[in-house]
């Protein structure tokens, strides 16, 4: 398939009709049409069927749309790269990739400081889990990934942001809550709580340090990220596990905020392409993230 039939069949993918399509395109209808059969006639095979005045793709339509949307994104990278050299801007966007939990307070107080020194860069940020992270920034998909713990990827430059911990987070009013800073594994064991998916990488070290102490949990409730588990400890599900950056964005003043002992620490890293040289905006970011990251351990400390 050459470009303009690929651009064709996206459109009418997104649309659903040739006039639609044309319109998205800026051409005419009857040019959309011959670009759709030029290529049908090159691959062999039909993309779309009539049916009740509107083209419904064919499976091979289906299967080949996925790969389609990604090379689109990419084009219109390209499109935005050369845009931004012809005005002489080196790096027009920087493209952020965090953990969800880590997104929802941790990055907007960094961003606060960052947008000191970088007023009118244009930021993308996206959410994806810490192993997501690590292949697309191999892959260059973005500038910056920020996770929890050490991935260890050999196409991969790391770069440690700050260090926290587990803790316990239970509502005040629940039964059997108090006001020790501490909790025992054993004790956290003895009762269901929510925890975390054990494919997530700090749910896996959750569950290999109760392992190690002959331990088990009750059944309870597990759930994909930090910030739902402390997301529904708030509204009274259950006492939760999760780590400390996590909780210092609550805003439940009835959130009882403990530490698991034996201490368990939680990482957080910054991670790079292998081989390039860090731009001034990405060691900023960095430099950013450590201070929000210090200043988040001091509020939960101090709770």
């Amino acid at each position: 398939m050459r470009l303009k039939h690929i651009e064709a069949f996206n459109a009418l993918m997104l649309t659903g009709t040739v006039s639609a399509a044309a319109r998205l395109l800026h051409v005419t209808q009857p040019a959309v049409t011959q670009t759709i059969q030029h290529a049908e006639l090159q691959l062999g095979y039909q993309l779309f069927t009539r049916q009740r005045r509107r083209l419904v793709p064919t499976r091979e339509a289906q299967a080949l749309y996925p790969e389609v949307q990604r090379l689109m994104t990419q084009l219109e990278e390209v499109r935005r790269l050369a845009s931004a050299l012809k005005t002489g801007e080196s790096n027009p966007e920087l493209r952020i990739l965090i953990v969800p939990s880590l997104a929802v307070r941790l990055l907007p107080d960094a961003l606060t400081l960052f947008r000191r020194r970088h007023p009118d860069l244009a930021l993308s940020v996206r959410t994806l889990h810490s192993n997501e992270i690590a292949r697309a920034i191999a892959l260059r998909e973005a500038d910056i990934g920020i996770v929890y713990g050490n991935v260890m990827h050999a196409s991969l430059n790391e770069e440690h942001v700050a260090t926290g911990r587990l803790v316990y987070v239970s509502k005040v009013k629940q039964r059997g809550s108090d006001r020790r800073s501490t909790i025992a594994m054993e004790d956290v064991l003895r009762e269901p709580f929510i925890r975390i998916d054990e494919r997530d990488p700090l749910g896996a070290m959750l569950a290999d340090q109760w392992s190690r102490l002959g331990l088990s949990p009750v059944a309870g409730m597990s759930v994909q990220t930090h910030h739902i588990a402390m997301v529904f400890a708030e509204q009274g599900f259950g006492p939760a596990i999760i780590d400390s950056f996590t909780a210092s964005a609550t805003r439940c003043a009835e959130l009882h905020v403990r530490t698991l002992t034996p201490e368990i620490p939680v990482e957080i890293r910054a991670l790079m392409p292998q081989g390039e040289r860090s731009q001034r905006p990405i060691e900023d970011l960095v430099a950013a993230m450590r201070s929000a990251a210090a200043a988040s351990t001091a509020s939960v400390t101090a709770t």
